[in-house]
């Protein structure tokens, strides 16, 4: 239901970092420093961030220190870094720390423990398993205890986003037998750790004891602080998120308890927060109090809560808590049949949402949440609410009036989850503000369909010439996936055509109710505009009884309207074309033995103008300084290409190494000319996993992220003769200049279509044409 959102989960997760026992470990007895360490940690404490960064970069400078001294003020800059949502910042700063630790290696191991912690919230996974395994290799055999369980706990952590729960708990358990019954903040924080886990298990039973636990130890003996009152805060909205997200039934028992721990946690909390006079502390307390009231069905509390939190967030200027109570307000007005109420309080919690952004694409170490996941919600009902007014409307410009709201709802949406995934608040900035709606453009005998999937059922809005028809399908989003991850696996499985009857039911869900517009406005090119799931499978193999889709209909997908250039034919006769390509193993990935023809005979077709990079020449170091030294309009890349859910873990492979996304766009970058950004990007032997609709949407912004107008990919690696077939036929088809990148794709499937060999789709429909369809 309403989960907790990241920047949330990253302020809780700040609140237990800054009670790390650093202060036990430096052994100098230096008064002057202790003096500054401890005003740091007060102001920490006292959510006072800023004032704690100058405070301590300032005696860090001033002061003679020894490394131990160094490390902990690096430490306190470090966490007053990622309270301000600037884990990069944070990581720098734990990387210098580290410099400092070489002849320390208790400290050496809590600092990496620390980083684990740090890119974890930044999502990459890979890297904090290499963290925690460093931690865990220099932790000295006497290591105090309580360093030891903070090592433990990362280890927790790190399996917990690997989603090996079971290892997870196993982690927590052994940490939390290390500490004493008097480590009252140390052991609360594994515990909750542990809650979470409990929980993403779905060992629900086991979540709401250990989390009375937790409760039961802070309510024995803490401060009145600001650690306090959001360690209070933390429990209650667990032990809410705990029954929101309950797949089964839960019995009456946890959930009274539930209830009640999250009231008087929450009850407790607001009492500090007053005491404290933090009004983000009142925000948080009386939002989620506000929260509890309306999943008791007690509106009027709900309502009067919801407001002060709101206006606590306000004076607070936090449009990152803001955001949660408009969401919240909007909900309440909604299921009180207070649409246009509604509505308002929607709009602005998205507009909270832009201004958040930043605050909120920084994930946190339990988080197995995407972006779509954790916030789409709010889009999504707002759109939902805009959707209903304009079915409901008999005066036809006001219906386009909400039809367009409603759709540009969702492209905010598409842009904030975009840039999330690529954790990157410069991507395309500079090609985005020279964009326009695509609707505004002329669309002859072109259509733009665009699906929104919603809990009760699916809205598709066909976009023509000069209207939006709307068409509602009275199919849930869960039946579609169903459907499409069938569909998909299916799909793969080459010599069967079990994939048929997948493909003839999507087909009658999402085309044939439009068959009748698209035949009228003689529609001979369809645009998707996937979304969730959508971005998983390729529509080409979409099969009406008769023939696939790609038969009737040349496609291409964008992944938003916002997010794509103004489409416009490549100038082949000024087209300067890079062909690289890797035919030989590189373990452990395979030989790719039609490369060489593949890219031959594209050089062939374009011999004056063509450069080529093969095999030992496709290195890093070749690919870069050839883009760096000449201008290209076509990039051509020929080798395995993996798309993960996580973009650091997305890559081209070269000769003597892989190729990352933020590499591939530095240097596409430096061979853009005048502004102009590479027409067309080729990567024919990509793959990503079946479900996986995150690796899917790293596919699809795959153009935006390189800087290029379109981009031609695969959603998994198909025959190796099949792909030089396609591809080549793909270029010839455009060597006159007359067809589109869409239509030329097209001829090049039906072409494949045409071959018994090649019949089934696996080997002619992943094939993608992703951004300028022209």
């Amino acid at each position: 239901m309403h989960t907790v959102t990241q920047a949330w989960q990253r302020w809780f997760w700040l609140i237990w970092l800054m009670l790390l026992p650093w202060y036990s470990l430096a052994q100098v007895d230096d008064t002057t420093a202790k003096q500054q360490l401890l005003a740091g940690k007060t102001f920490l404490q006292a959510g006072k961030f800023e004032t704690a960064i100058q405070m301590l970069q300032s005696s860090l400078i001033q002061g003679e220190w020894s490394e131990l001294r160094k490390i902990e003020f690096l430490i306190q800059i470090a966490i007053a870094n990622q309270a301000l949502g600037r884990a990069e910042e944070a990581e720098k700063t734990l990387q210098t720390a580290l410099t400092f630790a070489q002849e320390y290696p208790e400290q050496r191991a809590l600092i990496y423990s620390s980083l684990c912690d740090v890119t974890i919230a930044l999502r990459q996974y890979t890297r904090a398993r290499e963290f925690v395994d460093k931690s865990l290799r220099d932790l000295p055999e006497n290591a105090p205890l309580q360093v030891r369980a903070t090592v433990l706990n990362s280890l927790g952590n790190t399996f917990t986003v690997e989603a090996y729960y079971a290892q997870a708990i196993e982690s927590y358990q052994e940490a939390l037998s290390l500490l004493k019954q008097d480590e009252v903040l140390l052991k609360t924080r594994i515990l909750v750790n542990l809650v979470q886990t409990y929980a993403k298990n779905s060992q629900l039973v086991e979540a709401e004891a250990h989390l009375s636990q937790a409760y039961q130890l802070l309510s024995q003996s803490l401060p009145t602080n600001y650690s306090s009152a959001f360690a209070l805060i933390s429990l209650g909205e667990l032990a809410q998120r705990i029954e929101q997200n309950a797949e089964i039934p839960l019995p009456e028992t946890v959930l009274k308890s539930l209830h009640h721990l999250s009231y008087e946690s929450l009850k407790t909390a607001l009492a500090l927060a007053e005491k404290l006079e933090d009004n983000r502390l009142l925000s948080y307390a009386t939002g989620y109090l506000g929260q509890l009231y309306e999943m008791e069905k007690r509106y009027p509390e709900a309502l009067t809560l919801t407001r002060q939190a709101i206006f606590a967030a306000q004076s607070q200027l936090a449009q990152e808590v803001a955001y949660r109570w408009d969401w919240q307000l909007g909900r309440i007005f909604r299921v009180q049949k207070q649409i246009d109420k509604a509505i308002n309080s929607y709009e602005h919690a998205v507009e909270n949402l832009k201004s958040a952004h930043h605050e909120l694409s920084v994930g946190y170490r339990n988080a197995l949440q995407s972006f779509r996941d954790s916030v789409g919600p709010v889009y999504f009902e707002l759109a939902d609410l805009l959707l209903q007014k304009a079915n409901q409307s008999n005066n036809a410009e006001e219906k386009q009036q909400w039809l367009r709201k409603a759709r540009e709802t969702i492209e905010s949406m598409k842009t904030a989850e975009i840039l999330d995934y690529f954790q990157d608040e410069c991507l395309g900035k500079d090609e985005l503000n020279k964009k326009t709606m695509l609707d505004s453009l002329s669309l002859v005998k072109t259509a733009i369909l665009y699906p929104i999937l919603l809990p009760d059922r699916i809205e598709i809005l066909l976009m023509l010439e000069k209207e939006i028809q709307q068409f509602i399908i009275s199919k849930n989003e869960k039946m579609l996936k169903s459907e499409v991850n069938e569909f998909r696996f299916e799909l793969e499985t080459k010599d069967t055509s079990d994939f048929l009857p997948y493909a003839q039911q999507l087909y009658q869900w999402l085309i044939a109710p439009l068959n009748e517009t698209l035949q009228r406005y003689e529609i001979e090119t369809l645009i998707f505009v996937p979304d969730g799931v959508l971005r998983t499978i390729p529509l080409a193999a979409l099969h009406d009884g008769q023939q696939f889709l790609a038969e009737k209909y040349a496609l291409a997908i964008v992944p938003g309207l916002e997010l794509t250039y103004p489409p416009r034919a490549i100038s082949w006769d000024k087209a300067q074309i890079l062909l690289s390509g890797l035919s030989k193993e590189v373990k452990p990935f395979s030989a790719l033995v039609n490369v060489e023809q593949e890219v031959e005979t594209i050089r062939k077709l374009y011999p004056e103008t063509s450069t080529v990079l093969l095999n030992e020449k496709f290195t890093l170091k070749s690919f870069s300084d050839t883009l760096t030294q000449q201008t290209f309009s076509v990039v051509h890349i020929a080798s395995h290409g993996v798309f993960n859910s996580d973009p650091h873990e997305t890559f081209l492979l070269t000769f003597q190494g892989k190729l990352s996304m933020n590499q591939l766009e530095d240097l596409i970058q430096i061979s853009r000319s005048d502004n102009n950004s590479i027409d067309l990007l080729t990567m024919s032997a990509c793959e990503t996993a079946v479900g996986d609709d995150q690796a899917a949407l790293g596919l699809a912004g795959i153009a935006l992220k390189a800087g290029a107008k379109s981009a031609l990919a695969t959603l998994w690696v198909v025959d190796d003769q099949a792909t030089m077939e396609l591809v080549t036929e793909f270029y010839r088809q455009m060597q006159p200049g007359k067809l589109s990148k869409a239509k030329a794709l097209q001829n090049a499937q039906k072409m494949l279509l045409k071959q018994y060999r090649y019949q089934h789709p696996v080997f002619w429909a992943p094939f993608l044409l992703v951004g300028n369809w022209l």
